[in-house]
């Protein structure tokens, strides 16, 4: 059964350019394992230019993943990205926004 989650991360302005840096170097190679095994069937970020909750000191980064049986459980818990976590944490103000659920629809 496919489980979406919707992260928003806020990162720093003067940050982002080292948030984008190590999301490439360590979160991004390990995505692509969890895809090519089947745990992810999509996964994305990107950084927003327009919304609702915009501030001139703050990058928004939004985070869609679509995992697969225990993918998200076996993300959450790797090593790897506590580790990931932990180094992006010094860049984030606050708290980021996470949301989750089953699919209700799909239209492609």
């Amino acid at each position: 059964m496919s489980e979406m989650a919707v992260l928003v991360i806020r990162i720093e302005k003067d940050h982002a350019a080292d948030y984008e840096r190590l999301f490439e170097q360590d979160e991004l190679p390990r995505w692509r394992d969890y895809v090519e095994r089947g745990l992810f069937k999509s996964a994305r970020i990107f950084r927003s230019v327009f919304g609702s909750h915009e501030d001139d000191g703050i990058a928004n980064y939004v985070i869609v993943v679509e995992s697969e049986g225990e993918g998200h459980h076996e993300h959450d818990n790797d090593p790897g990205f506590h580790a990931f976590n932990e180094k992006a944490d010094v860049f984030q103000p606050e708290e980021p926004f996470v949301f989750g659920g089953a699919p209700l629809f799909s239209a492609g």
